[in-house]
């Protein structure tokens, strides 16, 4: 009988998370590459674990019945594993999932739909979100997205919002679709979202996703290294907003959901508005009567304490 090991736990962690992993997650678990071949070979032959197109690792019937036998888990493979479009979307799920200030909070588009599955709702399996992580919905926009599939992700948004996700990041993989994006919304004009920061799909649009997801607390850790700052803060609402005696300020990184309710906010009250955001995203808030302050990416990384982070745009 073979004896699972830690790091043979560790291996089927990944898997249970995001359904199937590349060979290369099961080469940084268990260390040297002759030591993997041979544990790979080991856990295969006996099917706890198995190979899909020969670089990709998922359980095996032994391995789906060690985890509910022994831990607990059940493990629902995915259907049609070895579909062109499944391999698609599994990448493109495990790119996010698999970042490190994004893992320890990532629930795949699989486990969030089977979570808030019941006998009346489900999210329809059309539903092109990647995963949920720390309350933000997640979807990525390809270069090769059409007019009429890009105005259904605002229906997918509308619909994840029904399942209690209220904020979202869409990565976009090229300018053109990214402007597409905010074009549509500003003619749709009714997302029921709190929030919606739009970025590229770009190192520069990653880093930015890591700090939004993994770093719960990077507005009030960038607007205390700003002169903001120096005014004493009262009340934080449910918006996320910051708010003086005298002013509000609104902290984001490109999203775009907080134009209409800012524009809104100041027909009802006399505070002043103040919009700090990165630079090269203050259009985002074109029309609001509002006190701009952008930052730069380079600051922003430190001020929030975003580590590795090299410097670039943000668009």
């Amino acid at each position: 009988m073979l004896q699972i090991s830690e790091k043979d736990n560790r291996l089927f962690d990944m898997i249970v998370k995001f359904k199937m992993v590349p060979y290369d997650v099961a080469k940084l678990i268990y260390g040297s590459t002759w030591t993997t071949y041979n544990r790979i070979r080991k856990l295969t032959s006996r099917n706890y674990i198995q190979k899909v197109n020969h670089y990709i690792l998922t359980l095996g019937e032994a391995g789906i019945a060690y985890l509910e036998e022994e831990r607990g888990v059940v493990f629902e493979p995915l259907a049609k594993m070895t579909a062109e479009e499944v391999l698609w979307r599994w990448q493109r799920v495990f790119e996010i999932g698999s970042r490190e200030y994004i893992l320890p909070h990532f629930l795949s588009c699989w486990d969030f739909k089977r979570e808030t599955r019941s006998d009346s709702t489900e999210m329809s399996d059309k539903n092109k979100i990647l995963g949920v992580a720390r309350g933000y919905g997640i979807y990525r926009i390809s270069k090769e997205t059409s007019q009429k599939t890009l105005s259904e992700y605002f229906t997918d948004i509308k619909e994840a919002t029904t399942f209690g996700v209220e904020k979202f990041v869409v990565l976009c993989d090229s300018k053109e679709r990214l402007q597409e994006f905010l074009a549509t919304e500003e003619r749709l004009q009714n997302i029921p979202a709190k929030e919606i920061s739009v970025l590229s799909y770009t190192q520069a649009g990653l880093k930015i996703l890591d700090c939004i997801i993994g770093i719960p607390d990077y507005k009030e850790k960038l607007l205390s290294s700003l002169p903001a700052a120096k005014t004493q803060i009262t009340v934080k609402n449910a918006h996320g907003d910051f708010e003086t005696e005298d002013r509000i300020i609104h902290i984001g990184a490109g999203d775009i959901a907080a134009k209409r309710r800012l524009k809104a906010l100041k027909a009802v009250t006399d505070k002043a508005i103040e919009v700090i955001t990165l630079r090269g995203l203050e259009d985002r808030y074109k029309g609001v009567e509002a006190k701009i302050t952008t930052v730069e990416l380079s600051e922003f990384f430190k001020a929030v304490g975003y580590t590795n982070s090299k410097e670039g745009e943000a668009r």
